[in-house]
Parts: C-alpha cells; sequence; structure tokens
C-alpha cells in the first residue's frame, strides 16, 4: 500500500490540471498510445466542471472525480488495476478549494498517453 501511495503522489507532481492547460468549454476526451480512452472529463467557465474520469490502458476504471465549476464535490475514488477500491475522498461536507487532478490533457509527459 506504501508503494501504491508513492506512485499515486508521483503522479500528483507529474500530471495536474491547472486552469490554463484546460481545454476549451464542452466535453472532451484523451486517449492512451493503445486508443483506450485516458481521460473524460467536461470544462465549463474554464474550470473543471461534472465528473472526470481516468482509465488505465486496459480500459479499466482508475479514478473519478467530481467537480462542480473548479470546485471539489462529491466522493472521490480511486481504483486499482484489478478493479479494487484503493481510496476514497469525501467532499460533500467540506469545502477543499482548488485541488490538483490526475492528469494533463497538455502534459505530454505522461507516458502512454496522447
Amino acid at each position: 500500500m506504501k508503494k501504491i501511495l508513492v506512485i499515486s503522489a508521483l503522479f500528483f507532481a507529474l500530471a495536474n490540471i491547472s486552469a490554463q492547460d484546460l481545454p476549451p468549454d464542452g466535453k472532451f476526451i484523451m486517449k492512451h498510445n493503445n486508443g483506450e480512452t485516458y481521460l473524460t472529463g467536461e470544462v465549463k467557465n474554464n474550470e473543471k466542471h461534472g465528473t472526470w474520469e481516468f482509465f488505465y490502458e486496459s480500459g479499466q476504471l482508475q479514478a473519478r472525480e467530481k467537480y462542480n465549476e473548479g470546485r471539489p464535490v462529491g466522493v472521490w475514488k480511486t481504483f486499482s488495476p484489478n478493479g479494487r477500491l484503493l481510496e476514497q475522498n469525501d467532499f460533500r461536507s467540506i469545502n477543499q478549494g482548488d485541488l490538483n487532478s490526475r492528469g494533463s490533457p497538455y502534459a505530454g509527459g505522461i507516458p502512454g498517453v496522447k
């Protein structure tokens, strides 16, 4: 578990989405080099909005995050490659402000993502 947390921390550090990295308003999809979906999300008023989902190259769901115009909301979940729940964060009753997401659609440095 400690190894997974270290890997997650490195992933957050290398690949976060900031406001200037976001595409124009609307829905978008990013793909891994193998053609599988990497990221689906939506932008509203230049902010992350709605459900953002991240997938492993296998197509298995990696994480689900929810936003309301840039603010984290709901319950965020992270899953292992075999679908086991690894982490859950509840933002329903707290207001944390801006948090880093799992990946940038324009990072270019994420292996296996085009």
